[in-house]
């Protein structure tokens, strides 16, 4: 049969020891101690206090808002056409067109074309220099517009 080591053993008992401590804590002493430091009892003539008059309840109006952050602008239903157009191109393997649809979706406002125009750039298709950084940030213009983008393999 094994052999506590002095290292287990001590473990063990720091670990009894803090059980005991809490169960002790938690079935009196506390109370106990609330109790002890409680301020006497009030005397038995009781206080009452003085009538005042009632306040009048105003409601706190709330400070303005500063908005740090500009709005991103809408998507145009030409951007919206460009990006659809962008994406079936893209889909048909005819990236240089797909290039030129997507920046103008992108200029339009359009998020998701960004995703994919970044997705394009993180590749180096359609005549784009294979570039992480750019890509990097066509994704995050595309989170500021209010899309996450997963890149594909």
């Amino acid at each position: 049969m094994a052999s506590l080591t002095p290292l287990s053993k001590g473990l063990i008992a720091v670990a009894i020891v803090g059980a005991m401590a809490s169960a002790v804590w938690h079935l009196g002493l506390k109370e106990w101690l609330a109790t002890r430091n409680a301020p006497p009892a009030a005397a038995s003539t009781p206080v009452v206090p003085e009538p005042q008059a009632p306040t009048p309840i105003v409601e706190p109006t709330p400070p303005p808002v500063a908005d740090t952050k500009a709005p991103a602008p809408a998507a145009t239903s030409t951007s919206v056409n460009h990006a659809e157009l962008g994406r079936k191109l893209l889909a048909s393997g005819d990236y240089a067109q797909a290039r030129s649809h997507l920046e103008q979706a992108v200029q339009g406002g359009d998020g998701s074309a960004a995703c994919l125009l970044g997705e394009m750039t993180l590749k180096g298709q359609g005549g784009i220099t294979a570039s992480q950084d750019k890509a990097a940030s066509l994704f995050q213009l595309a989170q500021s517009r209010g899309n996450i983008c997963f890149a594909s393999n």
